[in-house]
């Protein structure tokens, strides 16, 4: 007996075999192009900033040598430096030397520190003066604006005594919260403590004899 043998299917081709590691090409993405262009424009504004802070220098004035407070200040006790025209620095320039030569020390000046008008003036206590603060309502001093250096009288108000002591603004005088008049004025040695007890009692009047 014949047996008729089916042909068989033929084997389907074999799959091509996906390589282990597919290589893909990057993608650049516009924002991160955008990003780095603006961190370059970004880093290179920073440089040049901090080169023109280093390469534009300005002149000032400094203390050359230490200064106590209440010395007068010479010629000698000023240098001239340069330090970057964009450092926050408050200082005089060398043009303002003349406005501190020949003025008191105010404070303690030490040897590399930038001295400032504020930092100079007058004795406020000249040798043989007291400065005395007093508190004096309205109507017991002019209502018309005073300075520093007004000269003035302190008029007694207690019975019996109509002395007065002469004395000197030695600042305006600053209202307070209570509608009273902070005032300090220079006397003499000998009339300061009279002065503060007739002003510690309510008994002063401050009268302009000349004005600064």
């Amino acid at each position: 007996m014949l047996t008729t043998q089916r042909p068989t299917k033929p084997d389907a081709a074999p799959d091509t075999p996906r390589p282990a590691a597919v290589q893909l090409r990057a993608r650049r993405s516009p924002k991160l192009i955008a990003l780095g262009v603006l961190l370059v424009t970004l880093g290179g504004l920073a440089a040049a900033f901090l080169f023109s802070l280093n390469s534009e220098q300005r002149p000032v004035l400094v203390m050359e040598r230490d200064v106590r407070r209440g010395a007068v200040i010479a010629p000698e006790d000023l240098a001239v430096i340069e330090v970057p025209g964009g450092l926050q620095l408050e200082a005089l320039t060398p043009e303002s030397r003349a406005d501190i030569i020949g003025q008191q020390a105010l404070s303690d000046l030490p040897r590399g520190s930038f001295p400032l008008t504020q930092h100079v003036g007058a004795d406020p206590l000249p040798e043989g003066q007291s400065l005395v603060g007093l508190r004096l309502p309205h109507g017991r001093l002019p209502a018309t604006e005073l300075f520093s250096g007004t000269v003035v009288s302190l008029v007694s108000l207690a019975d019996g005594d109509d002395s007065a002591i002469a004395g000197v603004l030695s600042s305006p005088p600053v209202a307070l919260e209570d509608g009273t008049f902070s005032v300090d004025v220079l006397v003499a040695d000998v009339d300061a403590a009279r002065a503060a007890k007739l002003g510690a009692t309510d008994l002063l009047a401050l009268m302009v004899t000349e004005e600064a």
